[in-house]
């Protein structure tokens, strides 16, 4: 791997506008704190090899999020005043979950879930959650943990549920005094309150829970789990603010709060010195975490491994980077004097180099999983796979190993007497009728979401088809076929209406690509594409409706609301237009006329006997109307009325 120190990271850039008081800060930081660390301490843990960090992101380079499905969510159980407003399914071991709050009213509160290994394999099984809180900089749409770290691929292959709250820049995840230029943060009250219900009833999540935190979040992990011990059995901190209230440290702490979001801490904690700044100081509440696993890391500013060394050897080019890791290590070593002195077992890892930058933490990640694996209790097969591809599955695998990636199980049962195997990108099925295909990315999501076999589709009967220039994708299955494109996302459709599809060229014609999935509509169904919807009528017929015809019959709200029926016939073209015939009438078009409906009676025979749009009244340009008993169709040239049961053909040439 190349060293990342021969390139500038971006997620530094921002905190060069921290120089300044940053410099500063750890100085007077270091004079006043208490430093009488114990020896153990003071011992460092080893650098990170550069080797083992595998991939990370860089935030200016992740692939565009684009959901697979978007769904509702109704849970029992929650709290009064919560609720689920949806979830986004990116890939199908990622939801976003949208939680409507009580604590913070207004928008939806959005949390990454990264799903456990067996979440498919295993159905009736709960799982131990990993919650990765973010940064001081933490963003509004996604969390930096998948911004800028590994994580989905690293837990793809552990038995937990990684939790991930999005949003809370500057808001130490805490529940603030006051509200401040229209921001009322009360994230500990959400964390605490509401979010687990919703874990517990909709995501299978059980009682056993790490919190982890980087930077400010370590802070937040530490005091969490300190006001809650009986929530949490892990807590960890990388790079975190320990110590908030030894000299110089609120005002460290307000400036960052300020110089990230525009609020002031005194409305998170009230004034410096306040009894809510000492119940928020990890240092002084330490004793809270006696019956816990508590891992505590950082590095020691100096350029590392995955560092830009700047013009002083072992400085690194960023010196915000320097000077906020010093204040990390100095703060989370005061934390550690406060543990040993409260009986309180640490495990530390104090680097001899390293900055406050992602790199660090996704490493820290890692080396920290071992011990909430241990703390929960999980078997060695739960902390990561032993797994190998056999028959049939390992030939496709190996033949599809770009897409799909390593495995993360063994094959395990399926329905039908099929097999399934997960990869970290994928996953391949297996029965005997069908042979072995694979599946990846939003169509492998989509698939999942379904229930995979256990849905109306069967099994896969394909790999990928590259479709429309490249820009689309299809694969087929035993009852149907998943498509996709960049605009429309992934859908499934049934193999009739894939025939009704056909007839217009697939999405090569006027209909383009399904949009929606298939909906059950007065005693059939109807799917909608881009421009046009296929209609199953109650015996089975399939018939599509395309274009502004279309758009009309949706409009009007289908076969019952429109008082037309299903149809009966595709588009049929006529005299420069085009009409389709349903049960009770026709939809008409043309350029100059738009679209309107008529339906069969006396002044549609009437208009009939004038030989229709070939006639001399062309084609209709209103649909049919009643007025005091009056019915009436214009056309383009003329009128044709129903009064008191009596035919009224008005022609104006």
């Amino acid at each position: 791997m190349l060293p990342i120190a021969v390139k500038k990271s971006p997620r530094t850039r921002g905190a060069r506008r921290l120089t300044a008081a940053v410099l500063a800060l750890p100085l007077s930081v270091a004079v006043a704190l208490p430093l009488a660390v114990p020896a153990a301490a003071q011992e460092n843990a080893p650098d990170p090899d550069p080797t083992s960090l595998g991939n990370w992101l860089d935030p200016e380079t992740v692939p565009e999020r684009v959901p697979q499905s978007v769904e509702t969510q109704s849970l029992s159980g929650l709290p009064d005043g919560v609720s689920v407003e949806k979830v986004e399914w990116l890939t199908d071991r990622w939801a976003n979950v949208y939680i409507n709050s009580a604590a913070m009213p207004g928008e939806a509160v959005k949390v990454q879930i990264l799903l456990a290994r067996d979440w498919y394999s295993q159905p009736d099984k709960t799982f131990p959650a990993v919650w990765a809180l973010d940064g001081m900089r933490a963003r509004t749409d996604e969390s930096g943990w998948t911004l800028s770290t590994n994580i989905a691929q690293f837990y793809a292959d552990k038995n937990v549920n990684v939790v991930m709250p999005v949003g809370g820049a500057g808001s130490f995840y805490t529940d603030w005094d006051n509200e401040q230029n229209g921001v009322n943060y009360q994230w500990e009250s959400f964390l605490i309150n509401e979010l687990p219900a919703v874990l517990r009833e909709g995501w299978r999540t059980n009682e056993q829970r790490a919190i982890t935190g980087l930077s400010m979040s370590g802070t937040s992990a530490m005091n969490l789990a300190a006001h809650h011990p009986d929530m949490f059995q892990f807590a960890g901190s990388f790079s975190g603010y320990l110590d908030t209230t030894s000299f110089g440290m609120p005002l460290a702490i307000d400036y960052a709060v300020n110089e990230t979001s525009g609020l002031s801490a005194t409305n998170m904690w009230g004034p410096y010195g306040s009894t809510r700044w000492n119940e928020n100081d990890p240092k002084q509440n330490v004793g809270q975490l006696k019956d816990m696993t508590v891992y505590v890391s950082s590095g020691n500013g100096n350029a590392g491994a995955y560092d830009v060394e700047g013009p002083i050897p072992g400085f690194p080019e960023n010196p915000a980077a320097w000077g906020l890791e010093a204040m990390a290590m100095l703060t989370s070593q005061t934390f550690v004097a406060a543990a040993n002195a409260a009986g309180v077992d640490v495990i530390q890892k104090f680097r001899p180099s390293g900055t406050h930058d992602w790199p660090y933490w996704q490493y820290e990640m890692t080396q920290a999983w071992p011990y909430i694996a241990q703390t929960f209790g999980l078997s060695e097969d739960d902390t990561g796979t032993t797994c190998a591809p056999i028959g049939a599955i390992a030939t496709k695998a190996s033949e599809y190993a770009s897409e799909l990636g390593t495995c993360i199980t063994n094959e395990y049962d399926a329905k039908d007497g099929g097999k399934v195997q997960d990869f970290r990108n994928g996953r391949v099925w297996w029965k005997a009728s069908t042979g072995a295909h694979a599946t990846w990315g939003r169509i492998s999501a989509r698939y999942s979401e379904m229930g995979g076999p256990d849905s109306w589709l069967g099994y896969p009967t394909s790999e990928e088809f590259t479709i429309d220039g490249g820009n689309g994708r299809f694969v087929t299955f035993e009852n149907g076929s998943i498509y996709w494109s960049p605009e429309t996302g992934a859908v499934a459709v049934k193999n009739d209406i894939i025939d009704s599809w056909g007839k217009t060229d697939w999405e090569n014609g006027p209909l383009g690509f399904p949009i929606e999935a298939e909906v059950d509509i007065d005693g059939g169904a109807w799917q909608k594409f881009e421009n046009g919807v296929i209609v199953r009528n109650a015996a089975g017929q399939v018939q599509y409706v395309q274009g502004a015809i279309a758009a009309k019959y949706v409009a009007d709200g289908g076969p019952t609301a429109s008082g037309l029926g299903f149809p009966t016939s595709d588009e049929l073209k006529i005299n420069g237009g085009a009409f389709s015939t349903f049960d009770n009438g026709n939809i008409y078009w043309s350029a100059s006329t738009g679209a309107h409906k008529l339906s069969r009676g006396d002044i549609f025979n009437a208009w009939g006997e004038e030989g229709y749009e070939q006639g001399r009244f062309g084609f209709p340009t209103s649909d049919e109307t009643d007025a005091n008993g009056v019915r009436t169709v214009t056309f383009e040239h003329g009128e044709i009325r129903q009064v008191n049961g009596n035919i009224e053909k008005d022609y104006k040439g």
